[in-house]
């Protein structure tokens, strides 16, 4: 096997610093209580306790794997202080990480699903989890580390794809009172990229439009709550010149992107709860069929398959059929997600 780290490898060095990281920094009084030489020292302890603990006779390793491991570690100290100055420009806190539904000594109770007499649990982690105190109630979000290229996308809610964090953020709603103290408010969902940045830029680019684009590239993906105050506590700049959220401003003021009221969000809940009985009815029912989605004939769920020469799925043969993910608009989604909530009725490929 060739020296070196893979993309689950990747994932999970990642995945640990930040959670380590950052639990340590929470535990300080948060990232205003820590100057950088200290946050530095933070992160270089946990880098040689993963070395040490989690990389089996590191110190045997060739110098091509020390090399690599060395490279991500600069990714990574990349990543933590992208974080730090995040969070320095918001109200909202690090409050969880790995926040585990269902299973042994989890934090809060499974999502479970009861259908006449089926009954499904779902059980899980979540990254990360922030929030901010206003008015006796506590706004949450849900971040997830994401080493791909992975972003938010309404198109994948709406085929049922892509559900993951809004399940946890809706679950945090019905079950976080019990858990923090105080009624919790779902606030959004962010895909934080947790991976190295590279952009292609003209020779004589200047410093200040590489470092746009560079933060362009570090903007989060995911849905936020349409609301000026939330909005403001997550990036105090956000109603003038967002830096890290999903949104932009317009000149003259108006705040645009992935944004959803909370009566949107409320919409959205049903819909994922239907999507849930979807799949507990599909999954008691044994259908096993190649259903695939795709993209692009390039990109599909095929792609990457591991089970691919087991399944033999082979497009336009017999019954066998790629469905392509179309793109909506906004305003298409909102609408949709209505009449199934509506109607109760809706194919999911």
């Amino acid at each position: 096997k060739a020296a070196g780290f893979q993309a689950p490898e990747i994932g999970t060095f990642i995945h640990y610093l930040l959670e380590n990281v950052l639990r340590a920094v929470r535990d300080r009084g948060g990232f205003d209580s820590v100057t950088q030489p200290e946050l530095d020292a933070l992160v270089q302890r946990y880098i040689r306790e993963y070395a040490d603990t989690r990389i089996d006779r590191y110190s045997e390793k060739s110098a091509r794997f020390r090399y690599l491991f060395e490279r991500l570690q600069r990714t990574a100290c990349a990543i933590v202080n992208n974080v730090a100055d995040e969070m320095r420009r918001s109200d909202f806190k690090l409050m969880e990480f790995e926040l585990s539904f269902g299973g042994r000594e989890a934090d809060l109770p499974a999502v479970s699903v009861e259908r006449e007499d089926i009954s499904l649990r779902l059980v899980g982690k979540v990254d990360r989890v922030d929030g901010w105190v206003k008015d006796g109630k506590l706004y949450l979000r849900v971040v997830d580390y994401k080493t791909g290229r992975k972003s938010f996308s309404l198109s994948d809610v709406q085929y049922g794809l892509g559900i993951q964090m809004l399940l946890y953020l809706f679950a945090l709603e019905r079950e976080g009172e019990k858990h923090f103290g105080m009624p919790v408010v779902p606030s959004g969902v962010l895909y934080l990229p947790a991976r190295d940045v590279i952009v292609s830029e003209k020779r004589d680019a200047s410093p200040a439009k590489i470092e746009s684009d560079i933060q362009k590239e570090l903007r989060r993906s995911g849905m936020v709550l349409e609301d000026p105050a939330v909005l403001q506590a997550m990036e105090h700049s956000a109603l003038e010149s967002p830096c890290y959220l999903p949104i932009a401003v317009k000149r003259d003021g108006a705040v645009m992107g992935s944004l959803a009221s909370a009566e949107q969000l409320g919409k959205l809940s049903k819909y994922v709860d239907h999507i849930l009985h979807e799949i507990t009815q599909e999954v008691f029912a044994g259908n096993i069929d190649a259903d695939p989605y795709a993209r692009t004939p390039q990109q599909s769920a095929c792609t990457y398959c591991e089970f691919a020469s087991a399944c033999h799925f082979e497009n336009g043969c017999g019954s066998d059929r790629m469905e392509y993910i179309k793109a909506t608009k906004n305003d298409e989604f909102w609408q949709y997600i209505d009449e199934v909530n509506g109607e109760g009725a809706h194919e999911n490929g």
